[in-house]
């Protein structure tokens, strides 16, 4: 702010009226004042009400890296994310069981070939005599079976593969807000570390305009040295505050790129529209929504569902089973293919037709082992779905109530803020008259502090509650 060359007249003036007042009054001498950090001409007075230049507090910026919005992060994070791959690869698997369950409606064909040469002449037994033979052999052929009935054992196999792949898809769906929970955490965490930087800054500016007003009145003797220490002390631990900000602001970077699997420092990039309230929520919908879409139960039911298919497989077993077979070879005494014979066919062919029935007698009670494990899936999986859908209602009735709170939160601490503001700015003035001491004016400051650092955490609670209700519900609000 320029001073007005009146009011250059008038502080020369009262400036010229303290010196004669201090020569006919004389006083001890003070002791010599701390150092600020950057101290102010000695004929420029101190302005309590308006915010000084900060030369002293300067700090080295912040390392600037990737910087991502939360719909990138959340496409990164889905991605890269190790669970997230698993569960990807599970439904991979589970979708070649469907069509292996498929492969066994149809026959199964196999080829063949071979050639071996032995010597011309080898030993009869029978006769005991040397005879003369062939000594070249070579053969091909072609296998076929087919199951036409395999004691419903194929339905039910296939019936079970596709509950399979339901089930993965279900772990796929949890997985996926599981991951995007995750992902907007760490956003969110990045972004009120960030502005946590911005309200340590903004504390050092005060203790440090502090410091050099009752650095100025310790120069006119309008104050105490311990004043002036107290001030100290402020602007020291202003600066750790500083410290620790920028710290935990680098640590929730490093969290982010690990959480969207990207190399060094990212930094999450703020936007407005993400603090939008919800301005009306019908809770009654929701959990009825809920208890359709919320991944956690859409998983235990297909667990629930692959269960009883497994069950079902085995008890199939107990039925027989009848196929079909067919082959077709092809000989001859020559050792491959392309061998030149002196006349007739090279090969001579030969068919088989087989049908075969098996029936399971006894098998040492495997089949009665597999039964009992498969029912005893089915019902631990019945008792996850009971209790996913009891933990579903609690979670609902913790989260609505958390997402309130911290609504409620935010009014709370935006009051809190101007009223620590205004505190402040009556204590900066009342300090600079002389009607308060330093304890007051630093407590005053500390207040705005934490108000400000309160209002950044109930903000990003908000957030982070509204994240996880949508991660339990299964959609967005």
């Amino acid at each position: 702010m320029t001073m007005t060359r009146s009011s250059i007249v008038a502080l020369a003036l009262a400036l010229g009226l303290a010196g004669t007042a201090a020569a006919q009054n004389p006083q001890p001498a003070a002791p010599p004042a701390p150092t600020p950090p950057a101290t102010q001409p000695a004929t420029q007075p101190a302005q309590a009400s308006m915010p000084q230049p900060m030369a002293a507090p300067e700090q080295t910026p912040m390392p600037q890296g990737r910087r991502v919005t939360l719909s990138e992060a959340l496409q990164l994070g889905r991605q890269y994310n190790p669970s997230q791959v698993q569960a990807q690869q599970n439904l991979r698997v589970a979708n070649m069981g469907v069509t292996e369950a498929f492969g066994a409606y149809l026959p199964s064909v196999s080829a063949t070939a071979g050639s071996s040469k032995s010597s011309s002449q080898r030993y009869n037994s029978a006769t005991g005599q040397i005879v003369s033979a062939p000594g070249d052999q070579s053969s091909f052929g072609l296998n076929a079976n087919l199951n036409l009935f395999t004691g419903f054992q194929r339905g039910a196999n296939q019936r079970a593969a596709n509950a399979t792949r339901d089930l993965n898809q279900a772990a796929l769906l949890q997985q996926d807000y599981a991951t995007d929970l995750n992902t907007k955490q760490a956003f969110f965490n990045a972004l009120s570390t960030q502005e946590l930087v911005g309200v340590a800054q903004a504390n050092l500016a005060r203790s440090d305009q502090q410091l050099k007003l009752t650095t100025e009145k310790l120069r006119l003797g309008a104050t105490t040295r311990s004043d002036s220490l107290s001030a100290s002390v402020d602007y020291g631990n202003a600066e750790v505050q500083l410290i620790q900000a920028r710290a935990n602001a680098l640590t929730a970077q490093a969290t982010l790129a690990r959480a969207i699997g990207s190399p060094g420092m990212v930094a999450a990039v703020p936007d407005t529209a993400l603090e939008v309230r919800i301005s009306s929520l019908d809770t009654a919908a929701l959990r009825r929504d809920a208890e359709a879409s919320a991944p956690a139960v859409v998983q235990a039911q297909a667990g629930v569902t692959a269960a009883r298919a497994s069950l079902t497989a085995n008890r199939a077993v107990y039925y027989p089973t009848l196929s079909l077979g067919a082959s077709q070879r092809w000989a001859g005494q020559i050792l491959f293919p392309w061998s030149p014979v002196a006349a007739g066919p090279k090969y001579t062919g030969t068919w088989n037709f087989s049908l075969s029935l098996n029936y399971p007698i006894f098998n040492g009670f495997v089949r009665e082992a597999n039964i009992v494990n498969a029912d005893a899936n089915y019902q631990s999986a019945q008792a996850r779905l009971r209790d996913a859908r009891l933990g579903l209602d609690a979670s609902l009735t913790q989260e609505l109530t958390a997402l309130d709170a911290a609504g409620a939160q935010i009014d709370v601490a935006r009051t809190t803020v101007a009223s620590a503001q205004e505190a402040l700015r009556m204590q900066r003035e009342r300090y600079r008259l002389g009607a308060s001491t330093i304890v007051d004016l630093l407590t005053a400051e500390t207040t705005l502090n934490q108000a400000e650092t309160g209002l950044v955490q109930a903000r990003y609670n908000y957030l982070i509650a509204r994240a996880t209700l949508e991660a339990l519900v299964g959609h967005t609000l």
